[in-house]
């Protein structure tokens, strides 16, 4: 597949060799995860805000008060998936729940720490759910003959979805009763995914990691340009959006986060950047596989502060995780913080707001969820 490719500054990346990552894993569940990092990130360069802009007053969040003014592309008839769990509800079926929960501990100087994560992980999906016990809400959001797919960023190996995150939520599955064989850990490329510090295993026993690289399959068309999707994707019953979030004030993008983060599963993302955006996540998300096999998303705000990155972006920092089953609400709120993020920073922040409002506002226009706060639920946790 084509595209773009990901960079990791953070200092915040962590390394295991090879037997301390089995033994990580064994500690962890007992069962073998055969995903693991294979570098160190280097520190964020310092932001010098010495000629930055003055800050722009801040932003108003978009609402979705237009009319879809058309609909998505049909696509090519496929096998049949289970519906999704009826626990997962949002606009207009419920008000669109977005769980914000922080932790200032969860670094443990540059490495994450995997029990806080996992109590981020346990205080989100409950709160999500509506129940209180942890594992009851995952069993009752996948079943153990699913197969899921986790989609991770890894364009830029410096600004990539955190593997600790990523290895908690697979934990979570087997102890849901998911098979790891039925789990894939999946990018648009296997170079990328191992350059980003993760290690590719295709078949044997434990969890899948591996990129699309060439599998993939045609039928579908955006903006009178054909794509295909991730066969991964396509192979799965379930799939799980673990983005990380950045602020992108070009290309028409605004941010990079949930909805931008299915830009890795098909094979066209630079076709649809700047006047093309719009249409292009949009209608990407809208297609059958993305929109239908969608059970959960897991925004990345892991980095303890915001800093800049390759090509312009900035990486929004927070030591926090959003979780959602609505992935434009989620995106709304992303908006919001790196936004905020600009705005401390003495950047322009409404420039985040104005590039996001017009595809956000086609997303809820489209039926993928809501960008209007007053069908939406914002909770926010702040653990110690």
């Amino acid at each position: 597949m084509t595209g773009e490719s990901h960079h990791n500054d953070t200092g915040h990346s962590r390394t295991f060799s090879r037997r301390e990552f089995l033994i990580e894993l064994a500690a962890l569940a007992g069962l073998l995860i055969a995903c693991g990092p294979s570098e160190v990130a280097q520190a964020p360069t310092a932001v010098s805000l010495a000629n930055t802009p003055t800050p722009t007053p801040e932003p108003v969040a978009p609402t979705s008060d237009v009319q879809p003014t058309r609909t998505p592309t049909p696509v090519p008839t496929l096998r049949p998936v289970s519906p999704r769990p009826e626990i997962v509800k949002f606009h207009p079926a419920a008000p669109s729940r977005v769980v914000d929960v922080q932790h200032a501990g969860v670094w443990d100087g540059k490495d994450l720490n995997p029990r806080v994560i996992r109590q981020m992980l346990d205080t989100s999906i409950t709160k999500l759910t509506g129940l209180n016990d942890a594992g009851a809400a995952w069993k009752a959001l996948f079943r153990p003959t699913d197969r899921v797919a986790i989609k991770v960023n890894t364009l830029f190996s410096a600004d990539c979805t955190h593997l600790a995150l990523v290895l908690a939520v697979a934990e979570c599955l087997q102890e849901a009763g998911v098979p790891a064989e039925q789990i894939v850990i999946f990018d648009r490329d296997s170079y990328e995914m191992t350059r980003a510090g993760y290690t590719i295993v295709k078949d044997g026993p434990g969890v899948r990691c591996y990129g699309t690289d060439s599998k993939a399959m045609g039928g579908w068309v955006i903006d009178k340009v054909k794509v295909t999707l991730s066969n991964i994707l396509l192979d799965s019953d379930a799939l799980i959006n673990i983005p990380i979030l950045t602020g992108v004030v070009f290309a028409g993008m605004g941010i990079s986060f949930a909805m931008k983060n299915h830009y890795g599963t098909f094979n066209r993302p630079s076709t649809f950047h700047d006047a093309r955006f719009e249409r292009g996540v949009t209608e990407l998300n809208a297609f059958h596989p993305i929109k239908e096999r969608t059970r959960l998303v897991i925004g990345d705000v892991l980095n303890a502060k915001t800093y800049r990155s390759d090509l312009g972006r900035l990486v929004v920092g927070g030591s926090r995780i959003l979780t959602s089953f609505d992935p434009v609400a989620h995106d709304t709120v992303g908006v919001q913080l790196a936004a905020d993020a600009y705005a401390e920073m003495g950047l322009d922040a409404a420039a985040v707001t104005k590039q996001t409002t017009t595809w956000l506002t086609t997303a809820s226009a489209l039926g993928l969820g809501t960008n209007d706060s007053q069908h939406m639920d914002v909770v926010k946790v702040k653990l110690t």
